[in-house]
């Protein structure tokens, strides 16, 4: 009887967030299986997942203070504008403008030399963030991009390691920034990513 009362004064009266940490709890328990059940990339499910629960469970514990000493109705209307808060804010600060690189060659080339708005080519993604799938292996971007740390190119989900280098290529009497990206674990992998062997793609690129 114990037990019941105890989960009784935990759980009842049922706010928002007391559904919030129910979900995240389930959530970290599924992050950490993933996190040590597959390979060691999943290790960041449980490294963000943990935290954020334990924060959550502040709040909860806030909650349950107050959850008798305020009107019930004032208490839910203060977690939803937390919540949706907390959405918003979590949501802007994850988004980001997304490359999508479809292409079965092995290397690609980013080019920060295009004149038109390279914006325009992005359809939004979720609220905040952006997305542009490019069926190729070149993809050319406005040099006013080259400092968005927001922007990220990725690659075929089938390329398994990669090298990237950034530079400029002096062309023309100017220079272009640019990023290489190759497909490691290939035979002449070496080779590719000397800095002579790149300069030759870039001069068959934009011949």
């Amino acid at each position: 009887m114990s037990v019941l009362n105890t989960l009784k004064r935990l759980l009842y009266p049922v706010t928002l967030l007391t559904l919030v940490a129910l979900l995240s709890i389930g959530l970290s328990i599924l992050a950490i299986y993933k996190g040590f059940a597959l390979e060691s990339p999943a290790i960041i499910y449980p490294i963000v997942a943990v935290p954020t629960t334990l924060f959550i469970l502040c709040l909860y514990t806030i909650d349950r203070f107050l959850v008798n000493r305020i009107k019930y109705c004032q208490l839910m209307l203060a977690e939803l504008v937390l919540l949706m808060g907390g959405y918003l804010w979590y949501g802007y600060s994850s988004s980001s403008t997304d490359i999508h690189i479809e292409t079965d060659e092995d290397y690609i080339f980013v080019l920060y030399d295009a004149t038109e708005n390279s914006m325009d080519n992005f359809s939004r993604k979720r609220l905040f963030g952006k997305e542009w799938l490019v069926t190729g292996n070149i993809v050319h971007l406005n040099p006013s991009l080259i400092s968005r740390n927001d922007i990220r190119i990725l690659p075929p989900e089938n390329w398994m390691g990669i090298y990237e280098e950034n530079g400029k290529y002096f062309y023309q009497g100017g220079s272009i920034s640019y990023s290489y990206k190759l497909r490691s674990r290939q035979a002449n992998e070496y080779k590719r990513t000397q800095q002579t062997y790149i300069d030759s793609l870039l001069t068959l690129v934009l011949r």
